[in-house]
């Protein structure tokens, strides 16, 4: 089978994904889609909200890292920059590992 998903969507999930993808059917790549879509964040909100309201890493999973973050005020302010530039990484990742747990979901569910 082909991968039959949105190249804008395949673009943000990673090759294990792909290769797992490319073997199901299409109905079972648009559930993926619809799923990832739902779940996935935004890389230019996580950003925004990491200059505006720093509340990107309770967002992305990292509940730990957020209060640490939160508790020592950015890491006295220093933190707080360089979260700019770390967020999209860090988005990128949540990102990767939520595509791989919904195609393990959905070989599971197919199963």
């Amino acid at each position: 089978m082909s991968l039959a998903i949105e190249p804008s969507i395949a673009a943000r999930i990673p090759t294990s994904a792909k290769a797992a993808l490319a073997k199901m059917t299409d109905e079972q790549q648009m559930m993926f889609v619809e799923e990832f879509k739902r779940r996935s964040k935004s890389t230019g909100l996580m950003v925004f909200l990491a200059i505006v309201f720093p509340i990107q890493l309770f967002l992305l999973g990292k509940v730990g890292l957020g209060f640490v973050f939160l508790l020592t005020m950015g890491g006295f302010w220093l933190w707080y920059i360089v979260e700019w530039f770390l967020t999209p990484g860090r988005v990128r990742e949540y990102n990767a590992d939520v595509a791989t747990k919904i195609v393990m979901e959905i070989k599971v569910m197919g199963a």
